[in-house]
């Protein structure tokens, strides 16, 4: 590829853009990720964390480019898979992660959104200009098909950014990744992309720090806190209807922030303490290993009923008291590594992997958060009325 303009990034030093990125990065799709924060409320924790969806996108892009020419693609396929690593997190809304237990069930989700930026805004002409079938980087996009897993997947480019970009503005080294090795270390085998044999060490210290960033950064409860606090302050908007989920979704920061600022009551205040960093506190802790097995896959949806349950006991309002269930996330222990002529995963190679998956399901913990005007009428509070323990 001739390249049109060249980069600075402080993760991955030059990136360098051909005339079909420098197109598509200049649509106003793309400009609205320079307002949408990468790592939601986290700068409350880590006031250098206020890294953007566009830096990341551009990160992403560049690594695909490597991976593609590391495994002896065409020139026409390195070109989408480019455009799939760029356009990947086209459709977040703002926040990031902030508004997915809203949008997981109501086909709003960030991977479909995408899609349909791809399929049906100026997006889809710049990409037929150069050659490009919209429907095919929506594919990748979207999971579908062997090469879609360089881009999402186990092991793919996507964490290998986040965690050295993440990791970096947060000023910790807990995601320092070596990314050249683990890109050197991919194949392609029985239409599946691999770790190639000898590169268990490889994987398994990419498995080390994502653990650490889960831990340390991304499920830090002071995070966790001030954006269940927002969430709420959201689902009030919406059920008021003074904005519908569908325009809510395509706002940036920006735009959330000034909703939040400017409306009445609630979800005013709600806001007012987030800005002043008067945030709610933790009044339990339940661990999700603890729990009922089938109990664990349907608590996320069972949020807002224990709510309820715990608010009307302890003469409580609902909007003061929040179940904070984080989504349990293990397929990175199922990356697969060839392996004496066969595949094996890496959770039945490796001993560490099994055992940071051990550690990562013992850590996992549902918060629920009050007011702290209320926390000592929750003093002696009694979590087995509610959750369903295993026997």
């Amino acid at each position: 590829m001739k390249a049109s303009k060249v980069i600075r990034d402080p993760i991955h030093g030059n990136i360098t853009l051909g005339d079909l990125e420098l197109c598509l990065i200049d649509t106003p799709e793309m400009q609205r990720l320079r307002h949408i924060r990468q790592n939601g409320l986290c700068y409350l924790v880590y006031p250098a964390m206020n890294s953007t969806r566009f830096e990341h996108s551009l990160g992403v892009m560049h690594l695909a480019r490597v991976v593609s020419q590391r495994l002896g693609l065409g020139e026409k396929m390195q070109l989408l898979l480019q455009a799939a690593g760029l356009l990947h997190d086209v459709g977040h809304g703002p926040f990031s992660h902030l508004l997915d237990k809203m949008t997981c069930n109501a086909s709003l989700s960030h991977e479909r959104l995408s899609s349909r930026i791809i399929l049906h805004t100026p997006v889809a002409d710049i990409l037929r200009d150069f050659g490009l079938r919209p429907k095919d980087v929506s594919s990748l996009v979207l999971g579908h098909g062997m090469l879609s897993r360089i881009i999402s997947s186990e092991i793919d480019v996507d964490k290998m950014d986040y965690l050295k970009r993440d990791s970096y503005y947060a000023g910790v080294a807990y995601g320092v990744i070596d990314v050249e090795r683990l890109v050197y270390a991919m194949a392609l085998a029985n239409k599946e992309l691999v770790i190639s044999e000898g590169n268990v060490e490889v994987v398994e210290s990419l498995l080390i720090n994502r653990n650490l960033m889960y831990q340390t950064v991304y499920r830090h409860r002071t995070k966790r806190i001030a954006e269940s606090m927002m969430l709420h302050a959201v689902r009030q908007l919406v059920g008021d209807k003074v904005v519908s989920l569908s325009k809510l979704v395509m706002l940036d920061d920006v735009g959330l922030i000034s909703l939040l600022r400017s409306s009445s009551g609630y979800t005013r205040d709600m806001m007012e303490s987030i800005d002043r960093r008067r945030l709610f506190k933790a009044f339990c802790t339940v661990n999700i290993a603890s729990l009922r097995r089938d109990y664990r896959e349907r608590l996320a949806g069972e949020e807002e009923y224990v709510e309820r349950r715990i608010a009307a006991d302890y003469g409580i309002s609902e909007s003061e008291l929040f179940v904070d269930a984080p989504e349990p996330g293990f397929s990175e222990f199922r990356v697969r590594i060839e392996h004496e002529g066969s595949l094996k995963r890496i959770d039945q190679l490796s001993a560490l992997a099994r055992a940071l998956e051990k550690s990562e399901q013992e850590k996992l913990t549902v918060g629920l958060y009050t007011h702290p005007r209320h926390l000592r009428k929750l003093a002696n509070f009694k979590p087995e009325k509610y959750f369903k323990y295993a026997g």
